[in-house]
């Protein structure tokens, strides 16, 4: 079995070793490059294309928003992991908004590490309680219509596809959705099926991050 490629970019030399031995300690992982700036993490990344980018946010020569808006820009298609010691909301929602799939602070556990790895390499957004909670505080929450709609950039969404929308943005499958709401799995997906095409987004990934943009969380 092919091991999982990642990039590390982080400017401290101690940091970055330290992180290597950690993920090293697992099988199924490969640090292939490393980054000690954010123009090397660009050129890296997209030289390598892995499956993951572990990004500090502040770094020399590009920062790590500007990392993640230009691979995002450049359509690199990397998962990216933001490990910073910063955990205020301005930089966990612009971490987000540029197009991380996680967010985490260097001083969280190795189990929650590991367990934010594996929730962005199964294709999910990472979002533990700090991230949650910035970006409840931060982001509007959609405005509800008086037939229990809402309306997103001119696109009206039932209560029900709101709330269905909120839940995928937290990591759920369509099977936990089912059983969580009480609901078949193929409701489920015909609800899904409907907000892709009237939010005319192509995948999860996009629902994903539509919903962290507008505030979009389970209640």
């Amino acid at each position: 079995m092919s091991k999982i490629q990642l990039i590390l970019a982080d400017d401290h030399t101690i940091l970055r070793d330290g992180l290597k031995n950690l993920i090293l300690t697992e099988p199924g992982y490969d640090i292939i490059a490393e980054a000690e700036d954010g123009l090397q993490a660009i050129e890296l990344t997209t030289k390598y294309r892995p499956s993951l980018l572990i990004l500090d946010l502040n770094m020399p020569r590009k920062n790590g928003i500007e990392v993640i808006k230009h691979l995002r820009g450049a359509g690199i298609p990397v998962k990216i992991l933001v490990l910073s010691m910063f955990d205020d909301q301005k930089s966990i929602i612009d971490a987000y908004t540029a197009g991380a799939n996680g967010y985490l602070n260097k001083m969280a556990s190795m189990d929650e590490f590991f367990q934010a790895l594996q929730t962005i390499l199964a294709g999910n957004q990472y979002v533990n309680e700090m991230a949650s909670n910035a970006l409840l505080n931060t982001l509007r929450k959609a405005p509800g219509g008086p037939e229990g709609k809402a309306v997103l950039k001119g696109v009206i969404l039932t209560s029900r596809e709101t709330e269905i929308l909120g839940l995928i943005a937290d990591g759920l499958t369509s099977q936990e959705i089912a059983e969580k709401l009480f609901i078949s799995y193929f409701t489920v997906s015909k609800h899904r099926k409907n907000i892709l095409k009237k939010l005319k987004l192509k995948n999860t990934a996009e629902l994903v991050n539509y919903a962290i943009r507008h505030g979009i969380r389970p209640d």
